[in-house]
């Protein structure tokens, strides 16, 4: 290999390591900064060094090799116990890790070194070395150490990834999204041969009809005509046959291609999935040093709850989630002395929460301090000339909108009004909604939601007027038929009642415009609840069609001509759909959209002052789910849902319910999971538990009733008499 492209392989592939390694120093350093003597964090710390030096020798980076090894020094003079790491020393190391990291980055784009933050670091070093030279002074300790061997080394996290660029990965995810295409508009195929075959069938039955009238007719000596008249036999017979053949023979390349296709879709996706504790990384870091810049102590929870997004969404988060911390940091927590004073402990504490419900990523971030000051937020909204919004509703959507801060003049860290702007266009980035929600004087709260993936996202299919409309599913709340004569008027627009109350209901044809017909008439109105950054509205449509995972696409010049959409949508049949933007129809919606705050809903649905018997409805399908949703609460029934077994397990531990309805076939855990759970435990194995599934078989009825399922019921037969009288039978 040519020896400059050798020179120039090996850069990279140090830059790489070095940001790795980085990251590394960085958790070390957290931890050691807490307990300076642990002598397992001190070797671990040594060794990244150690590693750094060596690994930029190799790339002839001599900067890089300079400073590890005077970090070195340092290191060894802490681990060997003559030297205790005082608030001087972390300063230094914490500036050499940062240094470090920036020269990883000017290395990845082939940037010189020499002016830059670790050289300059460097030529501190080398001016005034007291820093690294001879051992400091040694506090007693309290206790004495624990000797080397009682303090197990901690385990070397093994690296078994492939480093493949990221380009590459798009170009596959690519052809896979062009093969989901493919396989959808295939799988319909065999339905059309099918269709073929029976034209060939009912064909031939028709000539052998007309073939024996033709025979009497044929005088005996025409032998031409008859032998067109066999001619003729033989060649319907024949296409006939082959018909059959071709129906027989797409089938199987159907189901072939469909057992093949999906898990490799599924590969390809993962190979750019990476884990939450990526998106954190930075988060650490930056509320220990904003803490000790404001004279704060603040603690950090993290629990990433083994959630796996793609690379996209976790750079999109990572941003979002910084700021959403420094904010937290600056805006919330209080200073210690305060704290006390409250009666809270002098350590604030700020907690981000991610995990999968369904077919989303939740992620949450909160703190224990002061929460949102909405009388300051309104009299400076007042100060620039704006009206003051009135509900909570309109108040979250002038923070998201950006340009308001609490504070009166603009510090370092924030005070600009610009924070909360950039974590809501992080997010809208990848499909995902922004919640907030506060309680004065104890904390605020921020809720993130999105799909795993930007690439294709699980979405409800709707038809308006002739358009077909896909929603997010991580945006629908429910989606339900109401007959025409339910909708009521309330400060002078439409509502409908729904579980959280009041819901505002638009036509989504005249939000989006000329060429769209509104819903159907025909005394019953078909709606999708929405919701975005706390507001809900109800979207009257022409019909719901299904859920499906649909592959996004951009819209050429979509802005200013299309402004509630985000982009266009692949369905697996090879149509396009229009990808609605929630947060957009929110916007437009204006003071139609509603918090919630409202409870008319709730209190229509107890006026009899009897109590109705609960379900509880667990299905992954939004469009089965809403359809056994609408059949009960017809009924008379009050309904609660869940996505899965897990959130159905967790529904029921919060507020138990009288009989469950679910599916077998769910991620994360399925139906008969769900039930064995629910028999095993204590307070809920008496509760009446339904199963419907598309699994009809004996064996699989079988092991549902095994499970410990009351009623098993097909989806291939299901109706409405059906599931109502099943659950009449057990309940009432």
């Amino acid at each position: 290999m040519n020896p400059d492209r050798l020179a120039a392989r090996l850069r990279a592939t140090f830059a790489a390591e070095l940001g790795d390694q980085v990251r590394l120093m960085n958790r070390d350093l957290l931890a050691l900064e807490s307990a300076p003597a642990d002598p397992a964090t001190l070797k671990s710390l040594f060794r990244v060094a150690h590693t750094l030096k060596g690994a930029a020798h190799t790339a002839d980076v001599p900067l890089v090799e300079e400073v590890c090894h005077n970090l070195e020094s340092l290191l060894v003079e802490a681990r060997d116990g003559s030297r205790l790491l005082g608030q001087a020393d972390f300063q230094l190391l914490f500036a050499a890790a940062d240094a470090l990291g920036d020269a990883g980055e000017r290395l990845k784009t082939e940037r010189a070194l020499n002016p830059s933050p670790l050289a300059d670091f460097a030529a501190r070093l080398r001016t005034g070395r007291a820093a690294f030279a001879g051992p400091g002074p040694v506090a007693a300790p309290t206790m004495p150490p624990a000797p080397p061997a009682a303090v197990p080394p901690k385990a070397e996290p093994r690296d078994d990834r492939l480093r493949v660029d990221p380009a590459r990965l798009d170009m596959l995810l690519a052809s896979s999204n062009r093969l989901l295409a493919a396989r959808g508009r295939f799988l319909s195929r065999p339905s059309e041969m099918d269709e073929v075959h029976d034209a060939a069938k009912d064909l031939l039955a028709g000539w052998r009809r007309t073939r024996h009238h033709l025979r009497t007719i044929v005088a005996s000596d025409d032998h031409r005509t008859a032998e067109l008249v066999e001619w003729l036999d033989e060649r319907m017979m024949g296409l006939a046959q082959q018909a059959r053949r071709l129906s027989s023979a797409v089938a199987s390349d159907a189901r072939i291609l469909e057992q093949i296709a999906t898990p490799l879709l599924d590969q390809v996706r993962r190979l750019r999935m990476r884990p939450f504790s990526e998106a954190c990384e930075a988060l650490p870091r930056a509320a220990r040093d904003l803490a000790t810049a404001a004279g704060k102590e603040v603690a950090l929870d993290i629990a990433d709850g083994g959630v796996e997004a793609d690379r996209v969404v976790l750079d999109a988060l990572g941003e979002a989630l910084l700021q959403l911390v420094r904010n937290a940091v600056d805006h919330g927590i209080e200073s210690p002395d305060r704290r006390v004073q409250l009666g809270k402990p002098r350590r604030g504490t700020i907690t981000v929460r991610a995990e999968l419900r369904g077919d989303r990523i939740v992620v949450t971030v909160g703190d224990d301090g002061t929460g949102l000051d909405e009388a300051s937020i309104r009299a400076r909204l007042a100060a620039k000339g704006q009206q003051a919004p009135a509900g909570r509703y309109e108040l979250v959507r002038a923070l998201l909108e950006g340009g308001t801060s609490t504070r009166s003049e603009a510090g370092r860290i924030s005070g600009r009004g610009v924070g909360l702007d950039i974590v809501r266009a992080a997010v809208e980035r990848i499909h995902g909604r922004l919640e907030v929600d506060w309680d004065a004087g104890r904390g605020t709260t921020f809720t993130l939601v999105c799909p795993p993936s930007p690439a294709s996202i699980r979405a409800m299919l709707v038809r308006v007027g002739g358009e077909i409309v896909a929603i997010p599913t991580a945006d629908v709340g429910t989606a339900v038929i109401v007959a025409a004569d339910a909708v009521r008027r309330a400060a002078g627009r439409d509502t409908i009642a729904s579980v959280d109350g009041p819901v505002p209901l638009l036509a989504l044809g005249t939000l989006l415009g000329r060429g769209f017909a509104g819903a159907a008439s025909n005394g019953r109105i078909a709606a999708v609840v929405v919701r975005s950054g706390g507001g809900r509205v109800a979207l009257a449509v022409s019909e719901l069609l299904a859920e499906q995972e649909v592959v996004l696409r951009p819209i050429p010049g979509r802005e200013g001509r299309f402004p509630l959409l985000s982009g266009a949508a692949l369905l697996e049949d090879g149509r396009a759909a229009l990808v609605l933007d929630t947060a957009a129809v929110l916007e437009a919606a204006g003071g139609a959209a509603t918090s919630g705050d409202e409870s008319l809903g709730r209190a229509a649905a107890a006026s009899d002052g009897r109590r109705k018997w609960r379900v509880l409805v667990v299905e992954d399908s939004i469009t089965t789910r809403t359809l056994e949703q609408s059949i009960l609460e017809a009924a008379g029934y009050e309904v609660a849902t869940a996505v899965d077994g897990l959130d159905g397990l967790r529904s029921l531990q919060e507020r138990p319910c009288d009989l469950v309805v679910a599916d077998v076939d769910m991620p994360r855990m399925d139906g008969l999971a769900l039930c064995r759970a629910v028999r095993a435990s204590p307070q809920l194995k008496r509760l009446p538990f339904v199963l419907v599934t598309a699994r009809e078989s004996a064996e699989d009825r079988a092991r549902g009733l095994e499970a410990g399922a009351d009623a098993y019921l097909g989806k291939s037969s299901f109706d409405q008499q059906s599931l109502l009288e099943t659950v009449r039978q057990l309940i009432g």
